[in-house]
């Protein structure tokens, strides 16, 4: 009579990452004065802004397209005004060669301005110099299906647990902010926007039922002049909140994602006194999240029969998992002197911040981050001769943040957030400067695991084996499960026989016992 297996088997679900490949693009091109504008003198500052518009994905290739925006700030021969604006677009369109990309993988897509360099060529033209890096990564649904248990006549089965990952949704949405700001008094009239920047800072998402809550703050900093050339600033924090709606979503969902500024439309317009000291600001504010759930999974790693042999068919898999969180601020302050080229300090009109990640490693239960943050100082002179100077620093800086769990072979996912910047002018010549930085961390690796997916019964030749009694000395090496498969027996005998409590613990040159199955 055929000996009967029966089998339970379950799906599994995760991602894996195909491939990350990084480029860098090179673009140039010229800005030209506009008739309105005096001639050039001196560049004060330059900033580049990134704004991807889509990619395509086809066979072992990413294809994009979007445009670097550059904006210039310049002292002018002979200009009424202390300071001038321009901005040109540069056209971005490349690919990136991703070995065994296709189509239905899910790519995201990176880009930062890794160098901007402008120059002038004359009084009336610009050149306009940029590197580009391009970041992707790949990733790609993966299914199996592995048996969960064996059950026959004398069937011995030994199972282990996975924590596996498992994405539950994907979603994205976006909202928009609207909020009218009032210039006080003590600041001049908005008469030309020189430049403007909305960032995101004090950001969180808290998984709801059903839903995600999105808030935080939008960070605004405007230059501008008055129609008598005067320059005045705004640096003004809104508070937003949105929700992003999703039935899949659970108040234990793990949620992880970007938020970024899509669009910003800063106008200015008149108060009721005739006098434009409002703005009105109307931001777009784009949200894309995953929500994960870490699930321990029981699957058979191994089985045999005290009457016949199993056979089992095994699967190699790799899967990610991500073994710590955290998040930490911090922060970086420095004392700035200038050198005697620079000119004297009156006060200090407005700052900008930024902070790249050059470095980061996980360490034991650590993580260490390497990294820079440039700022630029715009103030006032004390000589009339000229009006306005713009202080340029690079702050290197470290931060070791704890991080349970990780280990030193762990990839460091890190991300840096400039939460706010403050420079404090101490006399003519030096100040003190202070940022707050968020960093988030996440320790991943790669997890291995073979999977039991078939079991066929095979029916022995040599027939029935007579009970018996056997020494058997321990191994290096060796556990009670390979000793019972060894003599067809069972872990919960040998463990019997030789009084022991815990089959857990068994050492080298130990003496058991083994009373073999008759069958």
């Amino acid at each position: 009579m055929p000996f009967a297996l029966a089998k339970e088997t379950m799906e599994m679900e995760w991602k894996a990452q195909m491939g990350q490949e990084s480029s860098q693009i090179l673009l140039e091109g010229d800005m030209i004065v506009p008739d309105s504008k005096p001639d050039l003198q001196e560049l004060m500052r330059c900033e580049g802004r990134m704004r991807m518009k889509e990619s395509r994905i086809s066979d072992d290739r990413l294809s994009f397209s979007g445009e670097l925006e550059v904006c210039v700030l310049y002292r002018a021969k002979n200009g009424e005004k202390p300071l001038y604006a321009m901005k040109v677009l540069l056209p971005v369109e490349d690919f990136i060669h991703m070995e065994g990309l296709q189509r239905g993988m899910t790519v995201s897509l990176q880009a930062e301005t890794e160098h901007l360099d402008c120059r002038i060529i004359n009084d009336r033209k610009i050149g306009v110099k940029a590197v580009l890096r391009m970041e992707a990564t790949a990733e790609e649904k993966k299914t199996a299906m592995p048996l969960t248990d064996l059950q026959g006549e004398g069937m011995e089965t030994l199972t282990e647990m996975l924590s596996m990952e498992r994405e539950t949704m994907e979603g994205k949405d976006r909202f928009t902010v609207k909020e009218e700001m009032m210039i006080p008094p003590s600041r001049p009239e908005i008469g030309e926007i020189l430049t403007e920047s909305v960032s995101l800072t004090e950001q969180e998402v808290r998984p709801m039922e059903g839903k995600a809550l999105v808030r935080g703050n939008l960070f605004i900093l405007l230059l501008y002049t008055d129609e008598e050339g005067n320059l005045g600033s705004l640096a003004e924090k809104i508070p937003f909140s949105g929700y992003l709606e999703d039935d899949r979503i659970t108040a234990a969902t793990d949620l992880t994602g970007r938020l970024m500024v899509e669009n910003c439309r800063l106008t200015p317009v008149v108060d009721e006194d005739g006098e434009t000291r409002l703005l009105t600001a109307d931001v777009t504010v784009g949200m894309a999240l995953r929500g994960r759930k870490t699930e321990e999974v029981s699957v058979l790693s191994d089985a045999y029969a005290s009457c016949g042999t199993v056979s089992l068919k095994k699967e190699k898999i790799t899967y990610p998992v991500t073994a710590a969180e955290g998040k930490n601020q911090f922060t970086v302050q420095e004392r700035i002197r200038l050198t005697e080229e620079e000119e004297p300090m009156l006060r200090t009109e407005m700052v900008w911040g930024e902070v790249r990640l050059s470095e980061g490693h996980c360490l034991m239960d650590s993580v260490e981050a390497e990294g820079v943050l440039t700022v630029d100082i715009l103030y006032h002179c004390t000589d009339d001769s000229r009006p306005v100077a713009l202080l340029h620093r690079g702050i290197p800086f470290t931060q070791v943040m704890e991080l349970k769990g990780a280990l030193s072979t762990d990839e460091a996912d890190i991300t840096l957030r400039l939460e706010d910047v403050d420079f404090q002018m101490l006399s003519e010549v030096e100040g003190e400067l202070r940022a707050t930085l968020i960093m988030e961390v996440a320790g991943r690796r790669q997890e291995t695991a073979e999977l039991v997916t078939e079991a066929v019964w095979n029916e022995e030749e040599d027939g029935k084996t007579a009970a018996g009694a056997v020494i058997y000395v321990v191994q290096k090496g060796d556990s009670l499960w390979k000793i019972a498969k060894k003599y067809r027996t069972t872990v919960d005998n040998i463990a019997a026989v030789n009084e022991i409590e815990d089959p857990e613990l068994i050492y080298p040159g130990q003496k058991l016992l083994i009373i073999k199955m008759k069958r």
